[in-house]
Order: C-alpha cells, then structure tokens, then sequence
C-alpha cells in the first residue's frame, strides 16, 4: 500500500534487477518553453528507453489523467533507463506530467529524486534542461546557457558552444534545485537552458539544446519534426499583426529568468 502523505520513488519490478552501468542523468520536466520534457520525449522515443520507477508526491497537483483505455492515472515523474548510451555509460531520463507546486514540496521532491539517483542508481553526473527566457532581443538562432556545479568544468563544456557567464537571474524549480542539491553532496552537473521567448512551447530552442546533447554525447537526435514545427510556429507568427507601442512609455524591461 502506497503512502500518498509524502513523496515516494516506486520501481518497477520487471525491471529491478538490470544492471545499470556508471549512469549519468537528463532530467527534462515541464517548464519555459518545454524544452526539458520535450528533449527527454526524444531520447527515451528515439533511444528505447525503459521505465524503472515513478515519483509520487502529495506536493503534485491534486488531478488524476484520463486515458485512453478509460482509466486514470495519477500525475507523476518518471525515471527511464537508456542502456549502452555510449561505450562506458547508462542513460538516465527524468521526465513527468508537473513538477511540485510549492517550494516546500520542490524541495522535497528534488531532494529525494537526487537521492535516488545517488545511492540508488549510482550516479555521478547530472543534467538538467530547460528553457531561458530572453525578451530584450530578437532571437533569430537560439543560444544554450550553461551553469555548472563546478567552475572546473566549464572549460571541458565550453567547446561545444554552451555560453557560460553570460545568464543571470534565478533558476526556478527542479532544473535548479537538483543543481544545488548535486553541488552540495558533490555531484558534477550541468545545467542546458535554451534560448526562448515563447514560455510555452519553442521547438527552435529545443532543437538548440538537441544540437548541443548530440555533440556531448556522439550521438544523434532527430529533429526532423522539430523541423516541421519550426517552420508552422514561424509561419503562425508572421501571420499575426505587429503590436503598437507607445512612444512615451518607459515602462522596464522584463527580467529574464529560467526553469
């Protein structure tokens, strides 16, 4: 019997006893742009990935999805298991339905999550994606922000076009608290924010992130769809009007920030 009074990880029993070599995680959940889930969609699709365990917590929404065999579900997070990523190492992918919707429960859920990852799975590495809104600028080509749990690392990720030093602002939610947590017990991680200026749904932006994970890893991520999307967004917004602003205001800017 489950315990539905505080944040539990369930493993899946088929799969308890496969062997899981040195994982590293991507963590994708929702947030700016969907850029996390949307890149750990494409990974556990393209890359076969299996379900291991599920993360329950009071600190979800309180909503059951319907399906489409007719029964619910309730919402979730959920660790996938991508074998033989590459030559020395397992892929780990958390992605889910919501993240918690209050700062005790991010904590919780996050804190338990990095745990599970740590001495459960044996994990060293971390990865967290997501979006980075920027409103003072026109975005014709995507960048990726970086931030790291270590200084030292920036010189091993720098190479692969990821913008270290130049973000600022808070980064809300699962994408920074597993950072913090990883840095405190000594977890190396990286933090991947793709440029946005949509906080709903930016495929060029995920298809930045995508590029950057491709070049990481040697390995090959699909965005022929991401194309398709790309291409009808852009058409969509050209069809709107342009919006007329006043020449006296001189309200401020909006500040960036990411999650």
């Amino acid at each position: 019997m489950f315990d539905f009074n505080k944040t539990i990880i369930v493993t899946n029993k088929k799969y308890k006893q496969i062997p899981v070599k040195n994982p590293i995680l991507i963590a994708g959940l929702p947030g700016l742009g969907n850029v996390g889930v949307i890149i750990a969609d494409l990974l556990i699709q393209q890359f076969k990935g299996i379900k291991i365990a599920s993360v329950y917590s009071n600190h979800f929404p309180h909503q059951a999805i319907m399906l489409k065999n007719g029964t619910v579900r309730l919402l979730n997070n959920r660790f996938y298991l991508i074998k033989s990523f590459n030559k020395s190492q397992d892929l780990i992918v958390l992605t889910g339905d919501t993240q918690a919707i209050t700062p005790e429960g991010q904590y919780e859920v996050n804190s338990k999550i990095l745990d599970y990852f740590k001495n459960k799975l044996k994990g060293r590495f971390i990865f967290t994606i997501g979006g980075y809104i920027n409103t003072q600028e026109n975005i014709t080509i995507p960048r990726v922000f970086g931030n790291v749990t270590n200084k030292k690392l920036i010189d091993k990720f720098k190479k692969y076009n990821i913008i270290f030093k130049e973000s600022q602002g808070t980064i809300f939610g699962s994408l920074g608290l597993l950072m913090a947590f990883a840095k405190m017990q000594n977890i190396n991680g990286l933090c991947l924010m793709g440029e946005t200026q949509n906080p709903e749904f930016d495929p060029a932006s995920v298809k930045a992130v995508a590029s950057v994970l491709n070049k990481i890893f040697n390995i090959n991520i699909n965005t022929k769809e991401l194309d398709k999307m790309i291409k009808l967004t852009n058409s969509q917004i050209n069809e709107l009007p342009m919006p007329q602003f006043s020449e006296a205001s001189d309200s401020a800017p909006t500040p960036s920030y990411i999650r």
